[in-house]
């Protein structure tokens, strides 16, 4: 005959309320992962990486963690378009930057990388707050720690093999 549940599940919707509105203002955090093509100058692709995040923090997104894009070798050959001309690349400067934004500045982004011409392929994807990232483990052996395997030592020589000892083993495990 208490009141005392209906306050309590009365206080319990206004929390979830308030942690619902604070989640919504927050917005969701995104990993954008890029590629530059490798025709930029290496003293360009800051400048280029500058851009990149000028138009996600001017779409309203706020920076979580980033990786200054640096030139690697890619998995297979890429073709883009670039001035009515097609060009294959087969390296790239690879980066990526980790932000927090709501989803009209998503969009906004999305359409902005789309038509751009430094930017050989690039991946908008929806993630986690948290560090993903595995860390490196250094692995230290210890001299001597691993046997090394000399096949002319453990080579096994070949003995005659007697049919009647084989057929009875094989009598043996049939039965």
């Amino acid at each position: 005959m208490t009141n005392t549940p209906r306050f309590a599940n009365i206080a319990l919707m206004e929390k979830e309320e308030i942690i619902s509105d604070d989640t919504s203002k927050r917005g969701k955090v995104y990993e954008l992962s890029f590629i530059f093509v490798p025709l930029l100058a290496e003293e360009v692709v800051p400048v280029k990486f500058s851009e990149l995040k000028n138009i996600i923090s001017d779409s309203g997104g706020q920076f979580i963690v980033e990786e200054l894009p640096r030139l690697i070798n890619l998995a297979y050959v890429m073709e883009k378009t670039i001035s009515n001309k097609n060009h294959k690349f087969n390296t790239g400067y690879f980066g990526w930057v980790k932000f927090e934004i709501g989803d009209e500045g998503v969009e906004n982004i999305a359409k902005k990388l789309k038509f751009n011409d430094d930017i050989l392929r690039c991946l908008l994807i929806k993630t986690v707050r948290e560090n993903t990232l595995a860390p490196k483990k250094n692995i230290v052996r210890e001299r001597g720690s691993r046997k090394s395997f000399d096949r002319a030592a453990h080579k096994e020589e070949s003995v005659p093999m007697d049919k009647e000892q084989v057929d009875k083993e094989i009598e043996k495990l049939v039965v």
